[in-house]
């Protein structure tokens, strides 16, 4: 007689149009159902509602879904969000392996509209809900590190990516000049408009070279042309086409704890799949993914200072052959250690315990 198949629930701290969720969750659904996995999936879909009340509605129609779940499952994976502490012990005096993973410094404050007070609240229950977990997946090693203090299961996961889909890209096409490209969310244009004076500088020095930004709307950028900046409206399809146009890509970030934490950078690992090097300030644990590569010449060149970044974006632009060499080695990071197929069977026995 075969073995029951094992009854997942899968609480989602976003839709998948939510990139975390995407890369964390999404990417190893068709795999968790391939092994006869039976697929509970509960969205939460509160976050960035400027409305208090449907962002309250949002939060009760979670609730309410997480309660109509509350037994006869084999495993709870939960992502981000933090549901009430009494049901995730309810689930484990059940018998369910309850799985954790964050890809945010949950435990600092955000850095944007959040008060001390809010901070401290928030570090309280998720320093609970890392106690009652059976198992910890953090998206960084420095989010790992936190996780270790109230946890001794933690094991560090960057985002996945769908192999298919970058086979799928077309080959760049020889363009006018160097397209430098970056991807992010609105939220995230902050680290952009502080790179634009460094952007402006070697805008002036390459005559051709265009900025190509995918994202939800253009961001302010006074400084640069605007006739050579240009905008690929986000879409899943849409940040797939704008990384397969880019030649460089870079990924500045800020210095606060919030943003120095977040886990694996998504933006970053599209670029380096569609074979196209990056220029990135470090954080997110991109220098241990480059450093456990071993690559001598990375696809992943990191700057901290303004003169850095200088010298990183004159060196490839100036050198085509360099920006091919690097982008190989892009590609050859991601083939090591970031594709779904890649990552599942560690991540089906952190989930799944097997």
């Amino acid at each position: 007689m075969s073995e029951p198949a094992r009854r997942l629930l899968v609480v989602a701290g976003g839709t998948r149009a939510t990139a975390s969720t995407r890369h964390r969750l999404w990417n190893y659904r068709p795999y968790l159902e391939r092994e006869g996995v039976r697929l509970d999936w509960i969205e939460y879909t509160g976050g960035r509602i400027e409305s208090a009340a449907a962002a309250l509605s949002a939060r009760l129609r979670f609730l309410w879904d997480l309660g109509r779940h509350a037994l006869a499952k084999d495993v709870v994976l939960v992502q981000k969000v933090l549901p009430p502490i009494p049901l995730v012990h309810r689930w484990r005096r059940a018998g369910a392996r309850v799985v954790y993973d964050f890809d945010d410094a949950l435990y600092e404050r955000f850095e944007w509209g959040e008060s001390e007070a809010e901070a401290a609240q928030r570090r309280k229950r998720f320093d609970a809900m890392l106690g009652a977990a059976s198992h910890v997946l953090a998206g960084s090693p420095p989010l790992a590190e936190y996780a270790r203090r109230l946890h001794p299961r933690v094991d560090v996961f960057y985002p996945s990516l769908d192999r298919a889909r970058f086979d799928a890209l077309p080959a760049r096409g020889a363009g006018e000049g160097p397209v430098i490209g970056w991807v992010g969310n609105d939220q995230s244009q902050v680290y952009l408009r502080a790179l634009a004076p460094v952007l402006a500088a070697a805008m002036e020095r390459h005559p051709t070279m265009r900025l190509r930004i995918c994202s939800s709307r253009l961001p302010d950028l006074p400084s640069l042309p605007a006739d050579r900046v240009e905008l690929v409206p986000w879409s899943e399809a849409g940040e797939l086409e704008a990384v397969a146009s880019f030649d460089l890509a870079v990924s500045p970030l800020a210095s606060d704890a919030w943003s120095q934490a977040r886990g694996g950078r998504v933006s970053v690992l599209l670029s380096l799949a569609a074979g196209v090097p990056v220029i990135a300030a470090p954080g997110g644990g991109l220098e241990e993914l480059v450093a456990a590569s071993g690559q001598s010449a990375p696809g992943l060149l990191f700057a901290r200072t303004a003169q850095e970044w200088e010298a990183r974006l004159g060196e490839l632009l100036a050198d085509g052959g360099e920006r091919k060499r690097r982008g190989a080695a892009a590609r050859a990071l991601v083939d090591q250690s970031i594709w779904a197929d890649v990552q599942w069977p560690r991540f089906r026995a952190a989930v799944l315990g097997s």
